[in-house]
Formats: structure tokens, C-alpha cells, sequence
């Protein structure tokens, strides 16, 4: 038999909230099943399927790619080359962001930290 767990049992270990949770069910994010009581039963698969939502969200992927995801894998395996597609893409968008920071990074050692250590042995004089 697979382990079920409520909905207060999923925010507790993602660290979501109940709302939030309703929320991505409200967006077919998330499609748990309802026991006879019409509770909400979540598997193991949805909490690694969380996983990947928060991991997502934390790269910057907005919300409505990740529900394109989300259909694509519904229809499965025939759309891996679109998930991979929609993966790159947000690589490209970090990459992208990695190299601004970098940028950034550089000036602040390179130009700064020159120019300070300049007047510093300036003033030591």
C-alpha cells in the first residue's frame, strides 16, 4: 500500500503553506487525490513533484512555466524534447544571471578594492 499524506502533513515537510498548496492545485500544479472523505492525499511522487516546483521557483521560473511543464509531463514521455527545451531555457535565464553577478563581483575586487588599497597606502605615507 502507498503512503498517503494530508495536506497539513505536505506543508510541514515542504515548508509550504496549506494555501499555498491550494493555490497550485488551483493552477493543476498539483492534482492529489481525495479519499472518500474528499481529504486531500498526497503521494510520495507529489511531494518530489514539490520538490521540483520550489527548486523552479527558486531559479526564477515563473509560475506559468512551470504549468507548462506540468502539462507537458502529464502527457509524457512523448514531450521530454519540449521539457528539455523549457529546462534550457531557464539555464540560458541563470546563466545569463551567473555572468551579471560575476560582473558585478569583478568590479567590486578589481575596482574598489584597487582603488581603496591605493588610497590606503597613500595615507600610510
Amino acid at each position: 500500500m502507498t503512503k498517503t499524506y494530508k495536506i497539513s502533513e505536505i506543508s510541514s515537510l515542504t515548508g509550504l503553506s496549506v494555501t499555498t498548496l491550494q493555490y497550485y492545485e488551483d493552477l493543476d500544479l498539483l492534482k492529489p487525490q481525495h479519499s472518500d472523505s474528499n481529504c486531500h492525499e498526497f503521494t510520495q511522487q507529489d511531494l518530489a513533484w514539490l520538490d521540483f516546483i520550489k527548486r523552479a521557483l527558486a531559479t526564477g521560473m515563473p509560475l506559468a512555466k512551470i504549468q507548462e511543464y506540468a502539462k507537458l509531463r502529464e502527457q509524457g514521455d512523448a514531450t521530454i524534447i519540449q521539457r528539455i527545451g523549457l529546462l534550457v531555457e531557464q539555464e540560458r535565464v541563470l546563466r545569463g544571471q551567473i555572468a551579471e553577478l560575476e560582473a558585478h563581483l569583478d568590479f567590486i575586487l578589481q575596482e574598489k578594492h584597487g582603488y581603496y588599497d591605493h588610497l590606503q597606502k597613500n595615507s600610510e605615507r
